[in-house]
């Protein structure tokens, strides 16, 4: 639940982008070494934090501007936070049941980084959509900005996933030397990209 809230404050108006890495991080961590049942859990837990502390708006829209109750209109945002909490639960749980590969760092990391752009991307599009609260959008400000010209938000939330995974499984990249200078390049060359893109 803390690392989800934690998104809502690497956006805007607060923007301290790096929030954005220690939320994914510790979302990343979260996930490794449990039942694909537990993860579900977990994952749901995640996204009730991120959307319970980003989408207050919704509680005025119901509250203020359609004339609900106090409870009401808790209650009717509590149910709707519950309900796109989902958006996070399934995904964590295909994680833990089919793609997870703790054996394998520098391809888990790229797979997780994959599922985080495939589940955004599902988010802004199922039923419609609610593309609110991406972690692309923590970047308008930050050091990868440069790259929404080139792959727009979504190239800039699959860059935060992987790099992300990747700092969390260094350690055990140390192990094989050619997956660690593979991991090291794929680490520290968007942000590298980005910095000259902007220049």
């Amino acid at each position: 639940v803390v690392a989800g809230a934690l998104t809502t404050f690497a956006l805007a108006p607060f923007d301290i982008w790096p929030l954005a890495l220690v939320a994914l991080a510790l979302f990343y961590l979260g996930l490794r070494d449990l039942s694909p049942r537990q993860a579900l859990g977990r994952g749901w837990c995640f996204g009730f934090g991120l959307f319970g502390a980003g989408t207050s708006w919704i509680y005025v829209s119901i509250h203020n501007f359609g004339g609900a109750s106090v409870l009401l209109a808790g209650f009717l945002m509590l149910l709707f936070i519950a309900c796109i909490a989902w958006f996070f639960a399934l995904p964590a749980w295909l994680w833990a049941r089919w793609i997870r590969r703790n054996e394998a760092p520098l391809a888990d990391a790229l797979a997780f980084a994959a599922l985080w752009l495939i589940q955004e991307a599902f988010r802004g599009w199922f039923l419609t959509g609610f593309p609110w609260l991406y972690s692309g959008y923590s970047q308008l400000d930050g050091p990868l900005s440069a790259l929404a010209p080139v792959g727009g938000m979504w190239l800039i939330s699959f860059t935060l996933a992987l790099t992300a995974a990747l700092l969390c499984n260094l350690p055990r990249l140390r192990a094989r030397k050619s997956f660690l200078a593979a991991g090291v390049v794929l680490l520290f060359a968007p942000w590298i990209l980005s910095l000259a893109l902007k220049s």
